[in-house]
């Protein structure tokens, strides 16, 4: 009876372990994660963001692929999750521009060698602005939220890659090296950069994200960057 007991006893210490480690593990959201998105869409209509389409070209004949960011499977607005994103990301209240917005972001997101490849050995170029506007059906919250975009393209070989992101690790989130073809048949977008990948290739991509639309907006709105708090 005493030895039934303590197999009970032991069974149920594993049972608790077990779930401690499943719950921790599937939690890929941080905490300041949470906190920044919330602060973000807070803003409702006065958001910046400063983003990069990441070209990784191949010398050897292989076609060029695309480095973007993967949201979790847990990410809090469900319809972005396990969505493809491209690199950068929201501005803060000191940022007086958005090159300041993106060297910052990027230095947050990925290795310092890459991030400095990116800035300086790279062909960094605008590509143009937009307003990507979110539902607040889609995003789950009370209020939509709309965000002023500056969107850039870098270049940069496969051997400047490998060399500068040697681990492969970044701080939020995953990453994926995609070809042209994965991005516009396999994939979904978070934020409205399925509008801005369509354009960027001059074809449509073949998932788009239900209450979501982008809009081209004059590059003079970029001067207007510092965000309302």
């Amino acid at each position: 009876m005493k030895e039934r007991h303590f197999y009970g006893y032991v069974t149920a210490f594993l049972s608790c372990l077990l779930t401690l480690y499943f719950v921790s593990f599937s939690s890929s959201i941080r905490p300041t994660e949470n906190a920044e998105l919330n602060a973000t869409l807070e803003r409702s209509v006065n958001g910046r963001a400063a983003v990069v389409i990441i070209r990784v070209e191949d010398t050897t004949g292989e076609p060029t692929k695309y480095l973007v960011q993967r949201k979790s499977i847990d990410y809090p607005i469900k319809p972005f999750q396990n969505a493809v994103c491209l690199f950068g990301g929201n501005a803060e209240l000191t940022d007086k521009e958005p090159m300041e917005t993106l060297t910052r972001e990027l230095g947050e997101e990925l290795p310092p060698n890459f991030v400095h490849a990116l800035l300086h050995s790279s062909n960094l170029t605008f590509l143009g602005s937009s307003m990507n506007m979110q539902t607040a059906e889609m995003l789950g919250k009370t209020e939509p939220y709309s965000f002023l975009c500056a969107c850039y393209e870098a270049r940069i070989s496969l051997n400047q890659f490998q060399n500068s992101f040697p681990n492969q690790d970044i701080n939020e989130g995953t990453h994926a090296l995609l070809t042209k073809n994965q991005l516009l048949e396999d994939e979904k977008y978070a934020w409205g950069y399925d509008f801005i990948m369509s354009d960027y290739f001059g074809q449509p991509v073949k998932r788009f994200c239900d209450g979501v639309t982008v809009t081209k907006v004059d590059n003079d709105k970029l001067k207007d960057w510092i965000p309302v708090a």
